[in-house]
Order: C-alpha cells, then sequence, then structure tokens
C-alpha cells in the first residue's frame, strides 16, 4: 500500500503559529486552566479529518458447536478451532496475528410450566480474532476457515494498523480549522464599532476526541451463506480519521 505522503510533523507545528502559541503555552494550558484570562474572547471547534487506504483487516469468527454434555460440546469445538489454527498457519498467517476473542459454555434449557427448568445439552463457542494484513487474501483465508469448521461469523471490519502519524495530521488540521473559523468569526465584526478585533492567544485547547471509521462488511454468521471457492470481499478505498477541538481564544 502506497501511504499518502505527510508533511513533517515538526515543521507543520514551526509553520504553524497557532500551535507555536500552544506550545509555548503549555504549562499554563495543561489541565485546561488559563491565568489572567482577557474578558474578551472567543470560543470555537476545530476539525481536522485525514483519509488513507486500509492496510489490515481484522476478522471475528469462530466455532459454534452443540453437545448433550459440556465435555463433548468443548471436545468437538476444540477439534474445529485447532483446525482452523493448522489452516491459517498453512496459509502463512503468523501465529502472534491470531488470538480467542471470547470462550462460553452455555446450558441449553427447556422451560416447563409449573416445574424447573430441564438442562437437555450445551453449547460451547469459541470467537477468535485474526489480523489478515494481505488484502487481496481476505475472501480466500474466510473460506479456508469455513472448510475447517468455522461456522460462526461476526464481523469482518478494515482499519489502518499505525494510526498514529494520520491522528496528529488530523490534530494539526483541527487546530487549523479552529483558527480559521475564529478569524472568519471576528472578521464579520469588522466595522466603524470595532475597528480592531483581532484574534489573540490561545486560551484553552481542549481535544474533543476522535474517531476512525473502518467499513464493516455485512454481518455473516452461517457458512452455508459463504460461496464455494471464495467469499467475495471488496476492501473500502479509503477510511477517515478524526479529531475535533474546542479552542478558546482571546480577543484583541
Amino acid at each position: 500500500m502506497v501511504r499518502p505522503h505527510f508533511k513533517n510533523v515538526t515543521e507543520m507545528i514551526i509553520n504553524n503559529k497557532i500551535l507555536l502559541s500552544f506550545l509555548l503555552l503549555l504549562p499554563a494550558l495543561h489541565g485546561h486552566q488559563s491565568v489572567q484570562e482577557p474578558d474578551r474572547w472567543i470560543n470555537v471547534t476545530g476539525t481536522g479529518k485525514v483519509s488513507a487506504s486500509p492496510d489490515l483487516a481484522i476478522l471475528r469468527m469462530g466455532v459454534l458447536s452443540t453437545a448433550k454434555t459440556a465435555k463433548s460440546a468443548t471436545d468437538i469445538n476444540n477439534a474445529s478451532i485447532l483446525k482452523i489454527f493448522d489452516v491459517l498457519e498453512e496459509m502463512g498467517v503468523d501465529e502472534e496475528h491470531y488470538e480467542t476473542a471470547r470462550f462460553q459454555i452455555t446450558p441449553q434449557r427447556q422451560y416447563r410450566k409449573g416445574l424447573p427448568p430441564l438442562v437437555t445439552g450445551y453449547q460451547v463457542s469459541n470467537i477468535i480474532v485474526v489480523r489478515i494484513y494481505d488484502l487481496d487474501r481476505v475472501g480466500e483465508i474466510m473460506q479456508t476457515t469455513v472448510d475447517a469448521g468455522g461456522n460462526n461469523f461476526e464481523s469482518l471490519s478494515f482499519a489502518l494498523d499505525d494510526n498514529d502519524e494520520y491522528v496528529e495530521e488530523a490534530r494539526v488540521r483541527a487546530m487549523e480549522d479552529a483558527l480559521n473559523k475564529a478569524e472568519v468569526l471576528t472578521g464579520a465584526l469588522a466595522s466603524e464599532k470595532f475597528p480592531e478585533v483581532k484574534v489573540g492567544l490561545p486560551l484553552t485547547i481542549q481535544e474533543l476526541g476522535g474517531s476512525n471509521h473502518p467499513i464493516h462488511a455485512r454481518r455473516m454468521m452461517h457458512s452455508d451463506a459463504m460461496m464455494a471457492e471464495s467469499v467475495p470481499v471488496q476492501a473500502p478505498s479509503e477510511l477517515s480519521t478524526e479529531v475535533r477541538v474546542q479552542v478558546k481564544f482571546a480577543l484583541e
């Protein structure tokens, strides 16, 4: 995957006057507190978004088995899970890239009027998470796990393996957006009555949170929904990482 080229974050911060101001005021901004806050200020929210192609597929799947006893259901389940582990290894999926996410044993009860519930059997569910870095093989790997006994598919999602650089870029863009909004709003006040209204230093900066928006494939619960040769999978062309900041600027 060819990732989009970004500027060096340090260079971007140096060239951005608001982020320079933030660095200078960092001790005072810790805990979102300001010192000697002026009477005139403006509060704005900035949003920064960065898009990039996914390089990771996350598959949540496993085996659901039922038997008269908990031991029998567990033995059947374990055999299928171990077979899935074997085929993943044969397909070149590193052992570090799959792990158990949830294991459950649930009694199956028959409810009878006027009588206590009767346990009729046990259901065992073992869900594993598989991280797939070769997106061209996602459908093939999914179908192979079906053939090995996988019959409980929870979800398939796509993500960015290392999202830190995109989050940093989104933060810079969010600060730039906040400054631009503040300047536009104060510029609208320019008149004979307010001839000298300008945006000053930031008084407080708060990151409101962000989001990484993976694209989810449709929910798949049964292997009979799969195609005979390979599950058809189309990865999204882009994922977006978004950061929002709330900035309080002094007005000069």
